[in-house]
């Protein structure tokens, strides 16, 4: 939480803290106003962590949302659609779906090219790789 002061307009960073503390209680009493969030009046310029982060703090983006603001994008969009979504069904205990969906993110174009060495890919192969899900 102390790398969200320094920037609080890290989308990610919120989202992990989310679904870090949503993995250390059960997800379904994680209120959201013990959630970290955006300072007021504040958002993600980039459309598909605006998407990401209104899913993960339950702000009306659905998982459906999500999957279509990846699909319908450049390849770094989809992969980063597909990552966050296989957390956010593993937080919510929907192993299948998140299995499915890291291993997507695992296996995308921008994964496997020019993302290749991008820290979030290599976070989705660790991912996958430490839940025996085997690509």
């Amino acid at each position: 939480s102390l790398d969200v002061r320094v920037n609080p307009l890290d989308v990610e960073e919120i989202v992990w803290d989310i679904a870090c503390l949503a993995r250390m209680n059960d997800s379904r009493f994680f209120s959201v106003e013990n959630q970290m969030s955006l300072p007021k009046g504040k958002k993600d310029r980039r459309k598909i962590m605006s998407t990401v982060y209104s899913l993960f703090r339950n702000d009306g983006a659905t998982e459906y949302d999500l999957r279509e603001a990846g699909h319908d994008s450049n390849i770094s969009d989809e992969f980063y659609s597909l990552f966050y979504l296989g957390l956010y069904c593993e937080i919510r205990g929907e192993t299948s779906k998140a299995e499915m969906y890291m291993k997507m993110a695992e296996r995308s174009k921008y994964a496997t090219g020019a993302g290749y060495g991008d820290y979030m890919s290599a976070c989705a192969r660790v991912h996958c790789k430490l839940r025996g899900w085997v690509v």
